[in-house]
This record gives structure tokens, C-alpha cells and sequence, in this order.
């Protein structure tokens, strides 16, 4: 883990009533960090056997989580795992 990086938790995909987008999840962050402050910042996000996704903070989800906008689709089996957010 890098010495700028904060570790955040995806905890779902960003959803409509009738609509799944799978390029962007909600991902819950520790205590004592401003969401509003890491809109921008690099996230990354690693998978069994070595596979890794880039993504970026595109927003703030109320009061302790954020939306990560990925690269790729993200996969299913990545939700409830733990993700990097590499700070400025």
C-alpha cells in the first residue's frame, strides 16, 4: 500500500430504480477523512490472481463513501473487497 493511500471497501454498484451501471461503484471510506477531498484521486482496485483495475473518484456519496468511475467494467465478484484510493 502506498503512504498516501487511504483503503475504502466497495459496497455496491451505482444504481437507478430500473438500471445498473457497472463502470461505477460506491466504495465506503474510514472515519476521518472528507469525502469532498478526494474527488480526483487515482484508485486502485486488486483482484485474485494478480488482476488490476484503474479507476478515479469522480464524487462524494454522502457523508463516508465516494463513486469510483473504472476504466473496465468492474467485476461482480469485487464487491465487499478492499480498494486503494492513492491521494495527491
Amino acid at each position: 500500500m502506498a503512504k498516501n493511500a487511504i483503503r475504502g471497501i466497495i459496497t455496491s454498484f451505482r444504481r437507478a430504480k430500473r438500471v445498473q451501471h457497472t463502470h461505477e461503484t460506491i466504495v465506503e471510506i474510514g472515519e476521518g477523512t472528507e469525502p469532498a477531498t478526494l474527488v480526483g484521486a487515482k484508485a486502485l482496485w486488486t483482484g485474485e490472481g494478480g488482476v488490476r483495475i484503474m479507476g478515479r473518484v469522480v464524487g462524494r456519496h454522502g457523508l463516508g463513501a465516494v463513486r469510483v468511475r473504472w476504466r473496465k467494467g468492474f467485476p461482480p465478484q469485487g464487491i465487499g473487497t478492499p480498494v486503494e484510493i492513492v491521494v495527491k
